[in-house]
């Protein structure tokens, strides 16, 4: 089974193919609309995926894994949301995985203590969450010298060698879909002059991406102008987003829009801007419940997010595991050639934002998750004794 040969079953191809998910630069309509959200009823429930109807043909060899996972900081809802479908998926296959988390809280020194310590536990693997392998080169040995495998879901290392693989949305394309829906709507709202523009960003240098991204995009409308740039400080998300959205506001009487990098901190600009009674736009990337709640406010001034499938990410994920522990390796770059799917939401497509068929019941996957029991049904095939 090499990894040059492997394909998704079929049925997975054609839903991804049907679903509403278009490359870098778009913002994409929904497929299906419903009027319920956060804020009102109850979201229509997952689908419900099992091992029945093939996947419990796994090889008992790959079950009842411990994984390891390694946080950034488990105060982010969008890891746990990631984390939450991996045990679906472990769950729909029968595979009966264990996953242990630590909590780095932001600390290169946590992260590495955290890979030594399931590295002294011996556990079957470890995932990084939102670490990069920069700061954990020693560590990363350790495991490899111990026959644990590491993998990656935004660490932004698919080509550290000591990485198994990343499997991560690709940055610069949620970061484009957002930037030219940014850029072209305040084109559409402001005719003529020019249109002001501030980042709120981050020095994480696996959002890099993105930043470059609406950079390069910027130059293509003559009339944006990107005033200011300042980077929160992780210690302190919320509170240095205030402090700098604060600043813009002060430094540039006249700011239409307020770009942020990391999820946290939208929400975060938007109740400044809110509170100062300015009319700016935020738009921002993935801003879990508080920036659903924040999208379906109309007198927010959240205006638009793209929201990432993140169970798409995950069930691929623990293939990636699974193809490893078969004896075969999963290609490095499967996150670029099989992209994990995006949508760009809008004050006006907010609703849709229910979390059907999300293993969290927050936010959005691809069909309502309909993508799901095709896959794990193709594991038994894939991945016998």
């Amino acid at each position: 089974m090499p990894a040059s040969r492997r394909h998704h079953p079929g049925a997975l191809r054609s839903t991804l193919s049907a679903a509403c998910v278009l490359a870098v630069g778009l913002a994409v309509s929904g497929c299906t609309k419903s009027a319920d959200g956060p804020g009102g009823t109850a979201a229509p429930a997952a689908p419900v995926v099992s091992a029945a109807a093939g996947a419990d043909k796994i090889c008992g060899d790959y079950k009842d894994k411990t994984i390891g996972v390694v946080h950034l900081t488990t105060a982010d809802e969008n890891e746990s949301t990631l984390v939450t479908a991996l045990k679906e998926a472990s769950d729909a296959a029968g595979l009966k995985w264990t996953f242990k988390e630590a909590d780095s809280q932001g600390s290169a020194e946590k992260s590495q203590q955290a890979v030594s310590t399931f590295v002294n536990q011996g556990v079957d693997a470890i995932l990084l969450l939102v670490v990069s392998t920069r700061d954990l080169q020693p560590q990363l040995e350790d495991a490899q010298a111990a026959g644990i495998p590491v993998f990656g879901q935004w660490s932004f290392s698919e080509l550290d060698p000591l990485l198994v693989q990343d499997y991560t949305p690709i940055p610069a394309a949620d970061a484009s879909a957002l930037a030219q829906e940014m850029f072209s709507s305040l084109y559409l709202q402001q005719p003529e002059g020019d249109i002001e523009v501030a980042l709120v960003n981050t020095d994480l240098d696996i959002l890099g991406a993105r930043n470059a991204a609406v950079r390069g995009l910027a130059t293509l409308y003559p009339r944006i102008k990107i005033v200011d740039s300042a980077n929160i400080d992780f210690t302190d998300i919320a509170g240095s987003t205030q402090r700098i959205v604060g600043g813009f506001m002060s430094k540039y009487p006249d700011l239409d829009a307020v770009w942020a990098n990391y999820p946290v901190a939208g929400p975060a600009a938007a109740q400044s801007i809110l509170a100062a009674g300015k009319d700016i736009q935020v738009f921002t990337h993935v801003a879990q419940s508080e920036g659903i709640n924040a999208l379906q406010d109309p007198e927010n001034p959240l205006t638009a997010m793209p929201w990432l499938d993140f169970d798409f990410q995950s069930y691929h994920t623990v293939e990636g595991m699974l193809t490893h522990f078969a004896g075969e390796e999963p290609g490095r770059l499967e996150g670029y050639e099989n992209p994990v799917p995006f949508r760009v939401f809008t004050k006006k497509t907010a609703d849709e934002l229910t979390g059907a068929g999300v293993a969290a019941g927050i936010g959005w996957t691809s069909q309502d998750g309909q993508w799901k029991q095709p896959l794990v049904d193709g594991w038994g095939a894939e991945f016998p004794c």
